[in-house]
């Protein structure tokens, strides 16, 4: 088994890659002793980028334990780097074989990988791809929380008879695309499409405007 050293990790949900530069101060990072380093074809490794994959017991077994961490209580059964020599990413998996959370590395890290797995032949095992529908946003994690939030705030509203709730409805409406003659209903079903498709500007200003709503109604 061939390993890299001294890397900062940080593992997240493996529905989408958080890129170094998108790492918050609230998240959690590990730093890595010693992981397995597995060098893999361009092809794997955008199955294991951009999907949901489970990996075979013969392959868990290779890494089983084999990531070590310089806090001594911390510890992950099955860990390893996955390289194709143009980019690294780091994957956890269950004890049954699925990837449970992915970290992409920071960039200095990432480069010495690659050039450690340059002098590796590139390996094949057996895994599946669960999941082929994985989409690849181009948001950041900072507006993809804009965006779920906006969508819980609106999904509330639709079906309310509150005459308060009607009111912010349509003022956030109207702040999106001006006054119309279209039905309340229709506005909701226009905002929630229109807010899946073209997140810009508009909805980062919208998010304030909501947030500063509740701030004001709580002083």
């Amino acid at each position: 088994m061939n390993y890299v050293y001294d890397l900062l990790l940080n593992f997240q949900d493996p529905t989408r890659l958080v890129e170094f530069f998108e790492w918050g101060m609230d998240d959690t990072l590990d730093h890595v002793k010693k992981i397995p380093l597995v060098r893999i074809s361009t092809v794997d490794m955008d199955n294991f980028c951009f999907g949901f994959v489970k990996v075979g017991k013969e392959f868990l077994e290779k890494i089983k334990y084999k990531t070590l961490f310089y806090k001594k209580m911390k510890s992950l059964s099955y860990a390893c780097v996955f390289c194709d020599t143009n980019r690294a990413i780091a994957i956890e998996f269950s004890k049954q074989g699925e990837a449970i959370a992915k970290s992409c590395l920071l960039i200095d890290e990432e480069r010495e990988v690659i050039e450690r797995s340059l002098e590796l032949d590139s390996i094949s095992f057996s895994y599946k791809v669960l999941k082929k529908d994985y989409l690849l946003s181009f948001l950041t994690r900072k507006e993809e929380f804009m965006k779920k939030y906006l969508v819980q705030e609106i999904s509330s509203l639709v079906e309310s008879v509150d005459l308060y709730d009607v009111d912010k409805l349509n003022y956030f409406y109207e702040e999106v695309f001006g006054n119309d003659n279209i039905s309340y209903p229709e506005r909701c079903i226009r905002l929630l499409e229109d807010i899946e498709e073209h997140f810009d500007s508009r909805y980062h200003r919208l998010y304030d405007i909501v947030r500063l709503s509740y701030k004001t109604k709580a002083s």
